[in-house]
């Protein structure tokens, strides 16, 4: 059951990460947020990855997924917090508002990455 909870939540965040990822290149603001073209990049890379990990064969996948995933976005949020707008050169417009979406998801995602199911050696 926790590893269909986790393969559910990896594949909606995918489709969810991958439809704003498009969208952001069309709209730039949407829902008092503005959306730079290297941010977008990074939802359609992250929703795409997760899309394969939801929808692929290894049950593990959806796991290893939340666990990087989930790490990667809460850094994010957290340096986020401390000041980071950018990545460098690249504008990724940065504020208080995305930096508690990418803690949320962040959280949520290590959530299913501890709840998905471990490789069949480690069972």
């Amino acid at each position: 059951m926790r590893a269909v909870i986790a393969r559910t939540y990896v594949a909606l965040s995918g489709a969810i990460l991958f439809v704003v990822g498009v969208v952001g290149f069309f709209r730039h603001e949407m829902f008092n947020l503005t959306f730079p073209p290297a941010h977008n990049a990074f939802h359609l890379a992250s929703g795409a990855i997760a899309l394969w990990a939801g929808f692929g064969k290894p049950v593990d996948r959806p796991r290893l997924f939340g666990l990087i995933f989930g790490a990667v976005y809460t850094l994010v949020a957290i340096a986020g917090f401390a000041g980071l707008r950018d990545l460098g050169p690249i504008q990724l417009g940065l504020n208080t508002h995305y930096n508690f979406i990418h803690l949320g998801v962040g959280l949520l995602s290590l959530a299913a990455g501890f709840a998905g199911a471990k490789p069949a050696a480690a069972q």
